[in-house]
């Protein structure tokens, strides 16, 4: 049983260590989420046997839904405790998110063997929490062991488990598979599985900059929610003859990734593993409001380890943004260097560490 959701974030290592796990194998496998996360979306398409829960997230400000939380996290430990009698799994995978709470914590009540698998460098809240109730805790960062030194003993640094195929495809197919000049620099330009109001404003500010100094060409993800906006103000950009692709959703990753020269991005967990594994120079846009500043904490360290340029939401930043991007464009050892730097931070096998030590927790139940 493998619960997570709410986010991109949170789903695509459940898939990622189904799959590491199906390899080394067999396994019947159930996934728990939310009612209204992504994973409902998602997780279908998979094949994968799915269930869900109550439970909503706690917001961090005064919400008159506040006020439901504690009876649907009541409900949803019950009907945790019915799903786990149901589907009598060997060990329980967590992958972060408000609905691996409940689940985890009964599960580690009834006896059953609880893995988390935490993916930022500041653990979160629900971590945190169930970290006692842990029976192994694979961290994606080196640096977040300190805040686990009172359970060093089961802790075991993996990585992020990322999707496969990543570097599928060759740089002159992915630029074919878009339609893009080799001869002219591509941006990719993404603010996570949901999108981002801010970057996109941001990018419709200064890209007629970049396509009028630099010919750059953009493929650039909205979100479904802000696609109709930021496509209706697109058309100015392909009237200037701009090689401007705007979508809602892009699906085939590996064909963006394949085909970037920079990345702009949010600094979610699952977003920097695959960026480690595509290596590519990449300016991060931390979003300010996430749980416990964690995507900060996130693109501080890799900015440290020399990958990527951080730049934060505060007021002129989408100038200083146009200015990164100026910088970048016109300096190709740079973008040699922080390429190089990502070579120490990617852990490809993080998915295929993870599944061993939920045979491990199996074999030893």
């Amino acid at each position: 049983m493998i619960a997570g959701g709410g986010t991109g974030g949170h789903v695509y290592p459940v898939i990622a260590t189904i799959e590491a796990l199906a390899e080394k194998g067999q396994f019947d496998f159930l996934f728990v989420g939310g009612k209204k996360g992504i994973e409902m979306n998602l997780i279908p398409k998979y094949g994968i046997a799915m269930k869900s829960i109550w439970v909503s997230g706690f917001q961090r400000y005064f919400t008159l839904k506040n006020l439901l939380f504690p009876l649907k996290l009541l409900v949803s430990v019950v009907q945790s405790w019915k799903i786990i009698h149901e589907f009598d799994p060997a060990v329980v995978v967590g992958t972060g998110g408000y609905v691996t709470g409940p689940i985890l914590y009964t599960a580690s009540k009834l006896g059953i063997p609880v893995l988390i698998q935490e993916q930022d460098v500041f653990p979160g809240v629900t971590t945190r929490l169930l970290k006692k109730h842990a029976d192994r805790i694979c961290l994606a960062f080196e640096g977040a062991k300190k805040y686990f030194e009172d359970c060093l003993e089961k802790i075991v640094v993996t990585g992020n488990p990322v999707r496969k195929n990543l570097k599928a495809k060759s740089k002159s197919e992915a630029l074919k598979r878009w339609d893009f000049d080799a001869g002219e620099p591509v941006l990719f330009v993404f603010g996570g599985s949901q999108g981002s109001r801010s970057i996109n404003k941001a990018m419709i500010e200064i890209l007629p900059n970049l396509v009028d100094e630099h010919n750059v060409q953009v493929l650039w993800q909205t979100g479904e929610k802000e696609y109709q906006r930021v496509s209706t103000t697109g058309i100015g950009f392909k009237a200037t003859g701009a090689a401007v692709k705007i979508l809602p959703f892009i699906h085939e990753m590996e064909d963006a990734y394949s085909a970037a020269d920079i990345i702009v991005s949010r600094a979610g967990a699952i977003t920097l593993a695959e960026l480690a594994i595509v290596q590519k120079p990449v300016i991060l846009v931390p979003y300010p409001f996430a749980a416990g500043r964690h995507q900060e904490h996130n693109a501080r360290f890799i900015e440290k380890e020399g990958a990527a340029i951080m730049i934060r939401e505060e007021e002129g930043w989408s100038q200083r943004l146009l200015n990164t991007l100026t910088k970048l464009l016109g300096d190709k050892s740079l973008q040699n260097k922080m390429t190089d730097s990502w070579q120490k931070l990617a852990r490809p096998n993080a998915a295929g560490q993870i599944a061993d030590e939920v045979i491990k927790l199996i074999e030893k139940n």
